[in-house]
C-alpha cells in the first residue's frame, strides 16, 4: 500500500497543477474581457464628451464670457476609483455662472455636465444637464430647466416651444426615474431618460436644440425690475435647499466625496454661485 500511495502523488500534483492553470486561464480571459469593455466605454466616452463640448462652446460664444475663479480645492476633486473631477467656470452679465465639469467615474465612465445659472436680472431657468456614457452602449440622458419663480413671458414661451417640440423626440426614451420633489421646481419638458448607443445621434441633436433655445432665450430675455429680480433670487434659493435637504444624484455623491459641510459650499458657492 505504501509503495502504491508512493505513485499516486506525481498524479495527483499534476492534476491540482491543471486545475490552477484552468483556473488562471479563467481569470486572465475575464480580465481581459473587463480591460476591454472598460477600453472601449472610455474611447466611446471621450468620443462622446468631446461633441458636447464643441456643441456647448459654440453655442455659447454668443455672449462675452470671462473665466470664473473657482476654489482650488474646488477645481479638481478626487476621490478615486470612484470619481475624477475636473471644474471650469465662467460668468457673464446675462449668464452669471456658466459650470463645466468633465468628469470620470470608476476611471473609465466619462459623465459630461453642464450648469447654467443666469443673472437674477433675467426671466431665465437654470439650465442643467448631465449626460452619461456607460458599458454597453448605455446612455443616462438629463436635461432639466430649473424655474422655480415661474414668471410666465412671451419670450419664455416661445422659447419653451422649442424645447417642447424636441423633446418630443425623446419622450418614448425609458425613463431614468425622478425624484418627487422635483415637479415643483421643473418644467414638464426636462428629461431624464435612458438609452443607447444607437440614439446618439439623436440626443446630441436634442442638446443642440435645447441649448439653441436657451441662448436665443436669454439673448432676448428683458430686464427685470428689483421686486421680480427677488423672486428670481428667492426661487433658486428655495431650490437649493431643499436639493440640499432632499438630495439628488449628484449632490448625493459630493456628499460621499466632500462629507455634509464640503457638500453644501461646493453646491452654493461653485455649483449654483449663490455666496
Amino acid at each position: 500500500m505504501s509503495c502504491l500511495f508512493f505513485f499516486q502523488q506525481p498524479e495527483q500534483g499534476g492534476q491540482s497543477m491543471k486545475i490552477i492553470k484552468i483556473l488562471l486561464g479563467i481569470i486572465l480571459v475575464f480580465v481581459l474581457i473587463i480591460a476591454a469593455i472598460a477600453i472601449s466605454t472610455r474611447m466611446e466616452g471621450d468620443k462622446q464628451y468631446a461633441q458636447y463640448a464643441a456643441a456647448t462652446a459654440e453655442a455659447l460664444k454668443a455672449f462675452p464670457l470671462k473665466p470664473y475663479p473657482v476654489q482650488e480645492k474646488y477645481r479638481h476633486v478626487r476621490s478615486l476609483p470612484l470619481m475624477d473631477i475636473a471644474v471650469s467656470s465662467s460668468t457673464g452679465d446675462r449668464l452669471a455662472r456658466v459650470n463645466s465639469l468633465d468628469a470620470t467615474m470608476l476611471l473609465f465612465m466619462k459623465m459630461y455636465t453642464l450648469m447654467i445659472r443666469p443673472s437674477y436680472d433675467y426671466n431665465l431657468p437654470v439650465m442643467s444637464v448631465d449626460f452619461i456614457f456607460l458599458p454597453f452602449g448605455k446612455r443616462m440622458y438629463v436635461i432639466e430647466l430649473i424655474d422655480p419663480a415661474k414668471i410666465d413671458d412671451p419670450n419664455k414661451k416661445i422659447c419653451y416651444d422649442t424645447m417642447k417640440a424636441a423633446y418630443a423626440k425623446v419622450a418614448s426614451l425609458p425613463s431614468a426615474g425622478t425624484r418627487d420633489w422635483y415637479k415643483n421646481f421643473l418644467t414638464d419638458f426636462s428629461i431624464h431618460a435612458k438609452a443607447e448607443k444607437a440614439d446618439d445621434a439623436m440626443l446630441l441633436a436634442v442638446y443642440k436644440a435645447y441649448l439653441a433655445a436657451y441662448i436665443t432665450m436669454a439673448q432676448n430675455a428683458q430686464k427685470l425690475p428689483p421686486e421680480t429680480s427677488l423672486k428670481m433670487k428667492e426661487g433658486l434659493e428655495k431650490y437649493v435647499s431643499t436639493l440640499l435637504s432632499q438630495g439628488g444624484p449628484a449632490v448625493d455623491v459630493f456628499k460621499k466625496i466632500l462629507g455634509e459641510n464640503g457638500q453644501k459650499e461646493y453646491v452654493r458657492t461653485v455649483m449654483f454661485g449663490l455666496d
